[in-house]
């Protein structure tokens, strides 16, 4: 989310506009309370772990800005540090793990949805869904388009120990490199555990995985 998106259907808000005589918005800690309290309201009930990701942390605070503010040098940096900090690895060191596991997460939409009220729980653990925003073969023609072609992503890099960890990184916390990029930031956010990443970093270098198959 890079910019705060506000509703003034809101009661809460409409209350601020006309008391401020509709000529601007609140000010920009207002806005930010007034539309975490609007998302906080919009999910009742969910577990508590769930609700704590409707507050947002340092990064995301940074991030949402109002109007068309842009990011300042310092704002940047202070992301990509926060992005660095959070970065976990799989307990076995391993950055590379089995592409075949990596190819099942890639295109599963399991997890972090709510159904009925409730927390869905993925049997196997959430799936990444790459394919969503990306296109990882280049044989299939039904995929995301919302990211760059990762179509041949190993077989143009390689599979060195450099390669495999920038690529965990951005998966881990594209931040790291991309502030307040689009893309999720799957393991810091708790979506993705170290070990599903490493398989997913399989699937994009290893030279048998499909994504290196012309």
């Amino acid at each position: 989310m890079r910019k705060m998106i506000v509703l003034a259907g809101s009661t809460s808000l409409a209350a601020v506009l006309i008391a401020a005589g509709c000529a601007s918005f609140p000010d920009e800690a207002t806005t930010r309370q007034i539309a975490e309290k609007m998302m906080h309201d919009g999910f009742p009930g969910v577990p508590p772990a769930f609700a704590k990701r409707v507050a947002q942390d340092r990064s995301q605070q940074i991030c949402s800005k109002t109007g068309n503010a842009k990011l300042t040098q310092q704002e940047s940096a202070d992301v990509v540090k926060l992005a660095r900090a959070s970065i976990r690895y799989p307990a076995s060191g391993k950055l590379i793990g089995d592409w075949k596991v990596g190819a099942k997460l890639a295109y599963n939409g399991s997890g972090s949805r709510i159904r009925g009220g409730k927390l869905e729980k993925a049997k196997a653990g959430n799936g990444a869904l790459c394919s969503n925003c990306h296109v990882l073969n280049p044989k299939e023609f039904n995929v995301g388009n919302l990211g760059p072609s990762l179509a041949g992503y190993g077989a143009q890099r390689g599979q060195s120990e450099a390669v495999a960890r920038v690529t965990y990184e951005r998966i881990y916390n594209t931040w790291a490199y991309v502030p307040c990029a689009n893309m999720p930031r799957l393991g810091s956010s708790g979506h993705l555990a170290p070990e599903q990443i490493a398989h997913v970093v399989a699937y994009l270098l290893d030279p048998q995985s499909p994504v290196n198959k012309r």
